[in-house]
């Protein structure tokens, strides 16, 4: 086969990378591997972006594409990343992919510096020129700070051996110019899984995709509804996915790990300098957490909730990999902390849980009281179970009150009840419990979609924390290097 004759067809996942302290972790990375071709990837891509290649050592990314050439062999053809800043080093990587048995290259731009047009000209005309691997172009500004406009692809596709392009840049417009004007045979696949559905639908022949490890089987329906002129069926998945592709995207490799892990497919963590709290926030991840389970991609199973002598069997928690327990040992009172949102808006949720014959009777005997010291306290009408609602700070007006007692406190009465709906607590359990609820809402908060939607995240979050005893002690050490205060720059 010449190497102008190799296709793309269909939806190849961007591969993430397992780590271990010694490299890359072979057996994770074959399970990953195995666990997409068996749900439909038509294709991998092993050491692209999502697979943090600038994080990895030349001989580690050459021990990624010979695992991912030997996993795949027989079965996909694998698409293999092989670009660097420096042009020797492209070239070399690009010969052993070649070797290794890859059935393409994928080839970034040149990074960090901004080379002029002519300069990324010359290393893409060196790189096809030094191995017979057919090259596909990979366009990503957002990292690289350069661009590949539609008149440079202009340029690039007539050198030989350039036969495609990956486009990640998310931008309709340069991509656009570049469908109508390429030649046949010139493939192009969209990169950027908020635009997935338009790109196809503007003419891409397939995707590789970061979050395409967590559901491929979503993309690979938009592309069959495409086929059979299902614009209406296409548009409705991408709808379903498009808040859990944000935060993908957002977080990169760390997000799609964190993804992957807490559906049971363990890759670890990404390395540093990329760290949770961070570039992924930790309402992230709960948020990540909550869409996957929405989307069926959490596993479920019992988890035994203990109330002095008497058990309570809830057979379909969403049992997140190494988050949930299987036994909730002690009900009595349970905390919960959670932070969500940025700047005025952001949503500070302290809450206490319990059962209402424990200590958790003298809020609800002293709700609506005034209590020297506290701020007052009310309990939320015709809401189950027993939940009583707060203000960590003093009402500075009838606008702060509003955005506190009517706003806030009716995402709290929504989390609730939504918590009841996604079995966090199940039925048979509400009319034990008491909930107390302490709501921080900045006086200066001046958008009140915002403060229900945050308040409203961290009420789930917190409740959540508190059934599921998060944070452990195990979980702060760990997360101590990346503590931020919200309201700082700095850390």
């Amino acid at each position: 086969m010449s190497r102008t004759s190799w296709r793309f067809k269909g939806v190849y996942p961007a591969l993430v990378t397992p780590f271990d302290e010694s490299g890359v972790n072979e057996q994770q990375y074959r399970t990953l591997i195995d666990h997409v071709i068996k749900a439909g990837a038509t294709g991998i891509v092993p050491c692209g972006s999502t697979g943090e290649f600038t994080n990895m050592s030349f001989e580690e990314r050459i021990e990624a594409l010979r695992i991912a050439c030997e996993t795949a062999k027989g079965r996909v053809p694998v698409l293999a990343g092989t670009g660097a800043a420096y042009t020797n080093d492209a070239v070399k990587l690009t010969r052993k992919a070649a070797e290794l048995g890859a059935s393409a290259a994928l080839v970034i731009s040149p990074y960090f510096l901004k080379p002029s047009t002519k300069e990324i000209y010359e290393h893409f005309e060196k790189v096809a020129g030094s191995s017979e691997l057919p090259i596909f172009l990979y366009n990503y500004p957002q990292v690289t700070g350069v661009n590949l406009d539609w008149w440079l692809v202009d340029g690039l596709r007539e050198i030989d051996g350039i036969i495609g392009m990956k486009d990640s840049s998310g931008n309709m417009v340069n991509l656009t110019n570049i469908l109508v004007r390429r030649p046949e045979e010139f493939q192009i696949v969209v990169g950027h899984d908020e635009i997935a559905l338009p790109a196809l639908a503007a003419g891409c022949d397939g995707a590789v995709l970061a979050s395409a490890n967590v559901f491929l089987d979503r993309y690979l329906r938009i592309m069959t509804d495409l086929s059979q002129g299902d614009l209406k069926e296409a548009r409705l998945i991408q709808r379903s996915i498009q808040r859990t592709v944000r935060i993908l995207i957002k977080g990169g490799g760390l997000a799609v790990k964190a993804a992957l892990n807490m559906m049971g497919i363990p890759v670890g963590k990404a390395r540093m300098p990329l760290m949770d709290g961070d570039l992924l926030g930790y309402d992230e991840i709960d948020e990540l957490r909550a869409l996957l389970e929405d989307l069926q991609l959490i596993p479920r199973g019992p988890v035994t909730f203990k109330m002095g002598n008497r058990s309570l069997v809830a057979e379909a928690y969403p049992k997140a990999v190494g988050m949930t327990r299987d036994v909730i040992d002690d009900l009595t009172l349970l905390h919960g902390e959670s932070l969500c949102g940025e700047a005025l808006e952001v949503a500070h949720v302290d809450l206490v849980m319990g059962l209402k014959d424990g200590p958790l009777q003298a809020a609800v005997a002293n709700s609506g009281k005034l209590v020297d010291g506290f701020h007052s306290s009310n309990i939320i009408k015709d809401l189950r179970p027993t939940t009583v609602f707060s203000s960590t700070v003093a009402i500075t007006g009838e606008g702060h009150r509003k955005m506190v007692y009517e706003i806030a406190q009716k995402a709290v009465a929504d989390a609730v009840t939504r918590t009841i709906t996604d079995r966090m607590i199940p039925e048979e359990l509400v009319p034990d419990l008491v909930i107390v609820v302490n709501v921080f809402v900045h006086p200066n908060a001046n958008n009140p979609r915002r403060v229900f939607y945050n308040n409203f995240r961290a009420v789930r979050y917190a409740i959540r924390h508190a059934l599921e005893r998060r944070q452990s002690i195990e979980e702060i050490m760990a997360r101590k290097e990346s503590a931020r205060h919200p309201f700082a720059y700095n850390p």
